[in-house]
């Protein structure tokens, strides 16, 4: 587990232009089958909204500790897993939490914080997504059972932090969860 200012370095410098290219053909990929599943068009993708990039780098920072530590808490625990398998949104809510909060539109205040940072949210995924292909592919080290729940509860959890960020309904929802079953 990398450690808390090594998310900004892992994000900027490791991340080859084969692999963010290959993660953004992968989100570019998921927001297509989900406009066309909900029958609609979505959000602007990359959101037109820039975040500080100190704030970017924060809240980013942020996101991806959550999510090494609630994945970390259901390697140890495995409280979340079930005879049909893990219950993502179970292991991961404050990372969810996170997410709805990055998407909704506050009211700036004095010092320019506010609004929505959907950049961030999309940097997240793009990391997600690059996270996802490592393991796909054995760059990231552990045993084949791990490495499998862990590709299992990302793929997952990628598909539900993008409802959030095309900010779908409790319905539209609803329908892609059942052409995903």
């Amino acid at each position: 587990m990398s450690g808390a200012g090594d998310y900004t370095r892992i994000l900027s410098r490791v991340m080859s232009s084969e692999q963010n290219s290959g993660a953004q053909a992968e989100i570019e990929a998921r927001l297509r089958s989900i406009a066309e599943r909900v029958g609609r068009g979505l959000l602007p993708h990359p959101p037109a909204e820039r975040t500080p990039s100190d704030q970017h780098a924060h809240l980013l920072e942020e996101a991806l500790q959550l999510y090494e530590n609630e994945l970390s808490w259901e390697e140890e625990t495995g409280e979340e897993s079930t005879e049909e398998g893990t219950v993502v949104a179970l292991v991961f809510p404050g990372t969810l939490a996170l997410v709805d909060a990055l998407v909704t539109s506050h009211p700036p205040s004095d010092r320019g914080e506010g609004g929505p940072h959907r950049d961030v949210v999309a940097s997240f995924v793009d990391w997600l997504c690059s996270r996802l292909r490592k393991l796909r592919s054995g760059q990231i080290r552990g045993s084949a059972t791990d490495r499998a729940k862990e590709v299992d509860m990302t793929d997952r959890l990628i598909d539900l932090v993008l409802y959030r960020y095309c900010g779908l309904s409790a319905q539209e929802i609803e329908r892609l969860d059942a052409y995903r079953n």
